[in-house]
């Protein structure tokens, strides 16, 4: 309230002294790579995560979250600027946000300027050197790069370029580099504890990205699982349109698999128990992290968001990877906890977006943003308030290639998803013409099954949808 106010707009000045203790909230700020929703809490059957479940319990759980685009530079910079992808001018790898948007205030940038130490360990900006933001932090961010070597163990790996996919080695959690990421948060919550200062503490774990490379002992948790799945998830939706779809770059490129065609059983099956053993290996992280800021008195304080930058196929629609707009591509976990709602957690079907992380954040700790946001404050749906968008818009490029700018882009799809829907428009770059159309009921589905696009009895349904996102492009693709 009062102190709240005046920490928005002096704080910068007067961080310390003119604050109750227990009014100012602490952030820790936990992002997971390539996580779609394989934890126990969203009712994967497969998934051992009992850290991230014992949190959720306590949690708002948001179950039907949407990142803005299905990998992790443009999603990344989308959520730390509050502004979608084309406001920015993020979609694709190479681009920074301060290109387009020079004097953008950064989520952990606003909360320096408010009077908070904010520190970045591990990937938190998308991972390569001309995509870090040294201005958003008050200590110089450290695992910060992608570097491919570091993300293998074993030297026969650590040769600096891909090696195999899948890596087990039977070595401590700190050989690994989410590992050392963690030994290192847990040294500066010691020294955050210790200070009056308040912090925002952003982690960012790598894995489950690809390399898949665990401690052997969590991919022992899955050794003996099976992980047949029904033959319809693996195929492509009826109908479809062969623009939506790509060839698993990004999984084609290491030496365990095959440059061209399919994968055997063996291999997928290795593959689907690689990424849940990282997965469980991430649980393990974050909870190691959950509990030392219980062991230091500092959970009564400090609001905890743990998210991912976007979702991943295991072989479903005969894709590997992300890199589409599909709903396993853009579906991603987030879950927020707020000493301000201590025992009132609750799960919430509504459909939010990574976006909405920022202005939920400033809104919780009585911050005053420097830009209009893009997103809406989770708080509504907290308070269980009405007149929520209920709906989530993800883009995404063709061609696509990490590493090329957006320049050699041709296509942009657009997509909207609401409560049964998901919707999406190809637009020529050149021509502003829509190339590519497709409709899919996700009334129950987890996957996009049969495209519907331009069925008579559906004609409304498009009209409605397209209007949506004529809508959305004519308001921030500008």
């Amino acid at each position: 309230m009062k102190q709240k106010t005046t920490l928005a707009t002096i704080g910068a000045l007067l961080p310390f002294c003119i604050q109750a203790e227990n009014d100012v909230k602490n952030v820790l700020f936990i992002a997971i790579d390539d996580l779609r929703p394989t934890l126990g809490c969203y009712g994967d059957p497969y998934a051992v995560t009992p850290n991230i479940d014992t949190f959720a319990a306590k949690s708002f759980l948001f179950e039907n979250t949407y990142c803005q685009q299905s990998v992790s530079g443009p999603s990344r910079a989308s959520l730390l600027t509050g502004l979608r992808p084309d406001e920015i001018g993020v979609t694709d790898l190479n681009t920074h946000f301060r290109e387009k948007c020079p004097y953008i205030t950064t989520l952990p940038q606003l909360f320096k300027n408010n009077g908070y130490e904010t520190i970045g360990i591990g990937k938190i900006y998308h991972g390569s050197a001309r995509t870090q933001d040294t201005v958003s932090w008050t200590r110089t961010p450290i695992y910060n790069l992608s570097i491919k070597k570091e993300e293998y163990t074993l030297m026969q790996n650590r040769q600096g370029n891909k090696a195999t996919a899948i890596e087990i080695a039977d070595q401590p959690d700190t050989s690994f580099l989410d590992g050392k990421v963690t030994a290192e948060a847990l040294k500066r919550l010691d020294k955050l504890s210790k200070s009056k200062q308040p912090f925002f503490l952003a982690v960012g774990y790598i894995k489950p990205h690809l390399p898949f490379s665990m401690p052997k002992k969590y991919w022992d948790i899955y050794r003996n699982k099976s992980f047949i799945r029904k033959v319809a998830e693996d195929k492509q939706p009826i109908h479809a349109p062969v623009i939506s779809f790509h060839n698993w770059e990004e999984l084609r490129g290491y030496t365990d698999i095959p440059k061209h065609g399919n994968l055997s059983i063996e291999k997928q099956e290795e593959l689907c128990k690689a990424y849940y053993a990282c997965v469980s290996f991430i649980d393990s992280q974050v909870g190691k992290l959950l509990g030392k800021l219980k062991e230091l008195g500092l959970e009564k304080n400090t609001i905890i968001v743990i998210w991912g930058d976007n979702g991943f196929h295991l072989g479903e629609q005969h894709l590997w990877g992300k890199s589409t707009n599909f709903e396993l591509d853009c579906k991603v976990p987030l879950l927020i906890y707020s000493p301000e709602y201590k025992n009132r957690s609750k799960r919430i079907n509504d459909i939010v977006e990574l976006i909405d992380i920022y202005p939920t954040l400033t809104d919780l700790c009585g911050l005053k943003p420097a830009h209009t946001l893009s997103g809406q404050s989770l708080r509504f749906l907290i308070e269980n308030k009405a007149n929520w968008k209920n709906r989530a818009f993800s883009q995404f490029p063709r061609p696509y290639k990490a590493v090329n700018s957006y320049k050699n882009q041709t296509h942009m799809g657009y997509t909207v998803r609401t409560k049964n829907w998901r919707y999406t428009l190809w637009y020529d770059n050149a021509t502003n013409h829509i190339t590519d159309r497709e409709l899919y009921c996700m009334n129950g589905n987890k996957v996009e099954k049969e495209n519907l696009s331009g069925k008579r009895e559906y004609v409304d349904i498009e009209n409605e949808l397209q209007q949506m996102i004529d809508d959305y492009k004519n308001t921030h693709n500008k």
